[in-house]
């Protein structure tokens, strides 16, 4: 009865988490369906020679390390394992991720509509679900004042992705009125410069980087064609359902916090055209402002609680009724990646070959 009562208690004191983590799956994996992104495998052939030879073909993926790191450390040489560590590591940021939005309360479930979701489901294999992570991260513990983690994480951040870490601190700076300006360009500049000595002096990276990839040929052409002529679903692909907190926040709030709103949304869009991958950036990168609308909506006093209630119910059902629009080239409605073994036909053929002397 003790051990039946203390798991009560646990499940009660933790129920936004488990309610939170059971809508993150569901949606995740039923209504957007994950996917492995089409270069998993090449990317991992190129990870377990790119330390000990050089290669005639580098991607710019090699500047997020986290995947070539841990091919290396862990000695992984069978493709379905490496796929299977990846699917794991996802779900434990999943997991992470709904840990530590705690400090949200219960606006933590409203976080999971956002467009950042669509783009780690359907990207497996890249690190933005570690960049969405280290941006929750690093937000709870500057709230919390614990500024040795938040400078941690922050630099962390940098070295996973510094394309995302540019635009999103510079956001953030932004939200906090450039509150510890020099520490973070700080943080920021030596998470860039550990990232460099470890391509030049580790990797020996001989491809084009994301910067110089930025003034390849028709990248700047195509990345801002492909926000102009859908700008509608693009904007819609970052904030999904959540479009109505910010439109409730623009509305409501003050005209220094309405420039914060939109110079936010504009320098994240800046972001996102300077590349080819639209909305996978865009998302990415508007997380502080999510986290910080979420905030203020929260704390917002509310003279009639049905306008709180009608805008709570708009996010939840325009998610369902509107759906992905991912700005990818084009609009897609289902993930782009499909030249990979889906991760259900993954999972199938793993337990039927586990299970093939057990099952008739």
């Amino acid at each position: 009865m003790e051990i039946s009562q203390k798991l009560k208690e646990y499940f009660s004191t933790n129920k936004i988490f488990f309610t939170n983590l059971l809508i993150i799956e569901v949606v995740s994996h039923i209504f957007y369906k994950v996917s492995f992104e089409n270069f998993l495998l090449r990317d991992f052939e190129i990870n377990k020679k790119v330390y000990s030879e050089s290669l005639d073909f580098y991607r710019t993926e090699l500047e997020s390390p986290f995947n070539t790191i841990l091919v290396n450390l862990f000695q992984i040489k069978d493709p379905d394992v490496y796929t299977l560590v990846i699917y794991i590591i996802f779900q434990i940021t999943l997991v992470f991720i709904c840990k530590n939005l705690s400090f949200l309360g219960e606006y933590s479930t409203l976080f999971l509509f956002g467009g950042w979701l669509v783009t780690i489901s359907w990207w497996i294999g890249f690190v933005e679900n570690i960049s969405v992570l280290l941006i929750i991260l690093y937000f709870k513990n500057y709230l919390l004042g614990n500024f040795n983690r938040f400078y941690l994480y922050m630099f962390l951040l940098g070295i996973n992705h510094f394309g995302i870490a540019i635009f999103s601190t510079l956001i953030f700076l932004i939200l906090i009125n450039y509150e510890k300006f020099y520490q973070i360009l700080g943080t920021t500049l030596a998470s860039f410069i550990v990232l460099r000595l470890y391509l030049k002096f580790v990797v020996n990276f001989g491809g084009r980087g994301r910067i110089r990839f930025i003034f390849n040929n028709n990248t700047l052409d195509s990345g801002t064609d492909f926000v102009a002529n859908a700008l509608k679903e693009f904007l819609w692909s970052g904030f999904m359902g959540l479009i109505f907190i910010l439109v409730f926040m623009l509305i409501s709030s003050k005209y220094e916090y309405v420039i914060k709103y939109t110079a936010s949304i504009l320098f994240a869009t800046i972001g996102a055209a300077i590349t080819t991958d639209s909305t996978r950036i865009f998302s990415i990168i508007l997380i502080p402002l999510i986290i910080h609308l979420l905030l203020e909506f929260r704390d917002h006093e509310f003279s009639n609680n049905l306008n709180k209630k009608i805008i709570l119910v708009s996010v939840i059902i325009s998610n369902l009724l509107i759906g992905e629009r991912f700005v990818h080239g084009q609009v897609w409605k289902t993930s782009p990646n499909q030249d990979m073994e889906s991760v259900y036909n993954f999972f199938a053929r793993i337990v039927n070959t586990l299970m093939k002397d057990i099952w008739v």
